[in-house]
């Protein structure tokens, strides 16, 4: 590759975008020892990265993703043991994850195959969810069967994707931020790559790794990504702040505070517990396509009040005596407003399928994207397989399913419970 026709850098592999899966594909290539070059339009973790709710669960239907999950949680909790340095924040909560009647066959198969894949989970009927985690409320029958997951909890976004950085900047890899990639041209042995400066930088293998703004790169290469950006919003819920609250009896952590990680399939909405005993909430459904070169949307009023409203009428707080019943005070919108305590919103790069589009799209070039919402916990482990393919190594034989090619051999993969297809 002739150095003297480049007016940028040259290198063995690029990646666009510096989100974790960019951070930790170019951490994986260069401990493999290649010359890696990252081009990033704003700061690692800058985009949907960094606003995302850091959530770890193997509570997977897609096989070969419940595996990558499961590694992922192991390599996060080993941080600095894999990367040699840094603390991707990893807090070990357990995971419940409530399903409606109309689920629990699918639930069951579900944790069944999971145990086969080696992933340590349990399946609890509705005497048992009481029992374990009296604090929350099974809603009159709407929770019929939850599944417990013991090794799942949450890890810090900015803190994993900056060790990344980290370890593959030590490991050689160049990272230039604030580095919009304008154009992309594949030339014989090469790619080319016009940042919005006017350097062009030459690679000779590229990974797209852009999210939201993957599907318009690749368009550049005559390559038709079905993918579109989805507005999603993270709430806070504070803790309690009537006399007396604690965090432990914060409405919001109720007092079954000991479930950590709360997937609520029946109730539309997840919950992360926050260290001052309240939550971090998010919807599970699919909302309407936008555009992520416009920024979202801040957290509308509406939208705190119905992932509040739907949190605390399931965990409404424990009963003040015993036999006597629960406390709902700070329940409703009036609460609501009460225990707000911020939120964001951000994009979600989706795929027809919602779930990751991993592969080549052309003889120089792969893709990892549309992770629809479910990706950063998958990034650790993920990024080693997307490596390998960038080097030719045997993939897992899990991995082919997820090709780009799918969508339009028609063979789009079946995941997730009804519209939570988030949860792949």
């Amino acid at each position: 590759m002739p150095h003297a026709q480049s007016r940028g850098t040259v290198a063995e592999v690029g990646i666009v975008g510096a989100g974790v899966h960019g951070a930790s594909a170019a951490f994986h290539l260069a401990r493999r020892g290649l010359d890696v070059a990252v081009f990033e339009r704003g700061r690692p973790a800058g985009g949907p990265t960094g606003r995302s709710s850091g959530i770890c669960r193997a509570y997977y239907t897609q096989p070969f993703l419940a595996r990558v999950a499961r590694d992922s949680i192991a390599f996060l909790a080993e941080f600095a043991e894999h990367t040699g340095g840094g603390d991707a924040g990893f807090v070990r909560t357990g995971g419940l994850y409530l399903h409606g009647p109309d689920e629990v066959a699918a639930a069951r198969r579900t944790a069944a195959a999971l145990v086969d894949a080696g992933v340590s989970v349990e399946t609890l009927d509705g005497d048992e969810i009481v029992r374990r985690f009296p604090g929350i409320d099974l809603g009159g029958g709407s929770v019929a069967i939850a599944v417990r997951e013991e090794q799942a909890g949450y890890a810090d976004p900015h803190r994993t994707t900056w060790g990344f950085i980290t370890a593959a900047r030590e490991r050689g890899a160049v990272v230039h931020a604030n580095t919009r990639v304008a154009r992309i041209t594949e030339a014989p042995g090469e790619v080319e790559l016009t940042t919005a400066d006017g350097l062009t930088h030459r690679v000779r293998r590229l990974l797209l790794a852009a999210g939201p703004w993957t599907a318009p790169l690749a368009a550049q290469l005559g390559v038709a990504l079905p993918l579109h950006a989805e507005r999603h919003v993270v709430a806070l819920l504070g803790p309690a702040t009537a006399p007396g609250a604690t965090a432990a009896t914060s409405p919001a952590a109720g007092a079954g505070g000991d479930a950590g990680v709360l997937i609520d399939v029946a109730g539309g909405y997840y919950a992360a517990p926050q260290p001052d005993g309240g939550w971090m909430l998010g919807g599970l459904d699919p909302t309407p396509p936008v555009d992520p070169e416009i920024a979202p949307a801040p957290v509308g009023d509406a939208e705190f009040a119905r992932l509040a409203e739907a949190a605390l009428r399931r965990r409404p707080g424990p009963p003040a005596r015993p036999g006597e019943p629960r406390s709902r005070a700070g329940s409703g919108a009036d609460a609501g407003a009460r225990a707000r305590a911020g939120g964001w919103s951000s994009f979600y790069d989706v795929s027809p399928d919602w779930q990751p589009v991993i592969g080549r799209i052309t003889q120089r070039v792969w893709v990892d994207a549309g992770t629809s919402g479910h990706g950063f916990k998958l990034a650790p482990v993920l990024g080693d397989h997307v490596a390998g393919l960038l080097v030719g190594e045997e993939p897992d034989p899990g991995l082919a399913e997820f090709g780009p090619g799918r969508f339009t051999a028609g063979e789009l993969l079946a995941a997730g419970f009804g519209t939570a297809r988030i949860l792949g």
